[in-house]
């Protein structure tokens, strides 16, 4: 009784004390059957001072064990008002159960509302839980200890971690674990873990032909993108190094091609397309004007009209 006294005191001084309310007295009284203790706390919300605490009373259980009856209250007007009031009996989940029965007063006493507070609703919480994974869950739990302790609460185990153990891993799971009188958290853990590291050792099928992102040309139907150039100028893509006209060391390119990116010609370079092929011939004829006998120029008009002349 005296053990099972000095946990609840421990984890209650915790919990109030990670809400800034700083133990002011404490009280203890002993009985032939029964134990007890009175925890007094002062803090500040929002400015103004306030006081609260917690009494608990264990007995002797019907079935021989123990439980005790815990109350939180706040001092209102040098009065007790009750905020929660609930049954404890020793198990392994005493820390989740003592966050989640006086969670009315730490909500009382708070100077702010935080992620850990909203946990503590249950029915906020059940919402928020509907749209989470057991991954991003145990991630959340992993921040701080009231959250893992909301978060692997009787009531969260029941409900959502029990869940999630029987789809991922069968009901036979499920009923081991409550044969076992195990917590579905740390076994769905367990299990996790295992599959992870079996998933680790199986031997990866390595493709000598894949490399990064590119997938490899399988089936001879398939057209391969990185062997197909794209015709599309809009955007700078890299040359085709199948194509016939490509050289990386340099060297001549067909008339009009840029050595930069030969898939988009630039016919008009130069005012006079010093690019082309000068032993390739005339492009035809010249059309008169200021520009006769170049007929590739880009010049100021003659008499004759504007330069310009061939099939271009």
């Amino acid at each position: 009784m005296d053990d099972f006294r000095s946990q609840i005191l421990k984890e209650t001084r915790e919990l109030m004390l990670n809400e800034q309310q700083h133990e002011e007295s404490m009280k203890s009284w002993n009985g032939n059957e029964t134990k007890g203790f009175e925890l007094q706390f002062a803090g500040m919300k929002r400015g103004v001072p306030q006081k609260s605490g917690v009494v608990g009373q264990v007995f002797i259980s019907e079935d021989g064990g123990f439980e005790a009856i815990i109350t939180g209250y706040l001092v209102k007007n040098n009065l007790r008002s009750i905020s929660t009031s609930f049954t404890l009996t020793p198990s392994s989940s005493l820390k989740s159960e003592i966050t989640e029965g006086l969670h009315p007063l730490v909500l009382a006493v708070g100077s702010a509302l935080t992620l850990n507070h909203v946990l503590m609703l249950n029915n906020v919480r059940d919402e928020i839980l509907k749209l989470l994974t057991p991954k991003e869950v145990a991630r959340m739990a992993s921040a701080c200890k009231i959250a893992r302790a909301v978060l692997t609460s009787t009531a969260v185990d029941n409900t959502f971690w029990k869940k999630h153990l029987r789809a991922d891993f069968g009901a036979e799971k499920v009923q081991n674990t409550i044969a076992n009188g195990r917590k579905f958290h740390g076994v769905y853990c367990e299990e996790a873990r295992a599959r992870r590291n079996q998933r680790a050792a199986q031997p990866h099928n390595d493709n000598p032909y894949l490399i990064g992102v590119h997938q490899p040309r399988i089936d001879p139907h398939r057209v391969d993108p990185l062997r197909v150039p794209d015709r599309n100028p809009m955007r700078p893509i890299h040359p085709d190094p199948d194509a016939e006209w490509f050289n990386p060391q340099g060297g001549f390119l067909p008339p009009g091609m840029p050595p930069g990116n030969p898939q988009v010609p630039d016919l008009f370079r130069g005012p006079d397309h010093p690019d082309l092929n000068p032993l390739a011939g005339g492009f035809g004829l010249p059309r008169g004007g200021g520009s006769q006998g170049r007929p590739f120029m880009r010049g100021p008009p003659g008499s004759g009209g504007f330069g310009g002349g061939g099939f271009i």
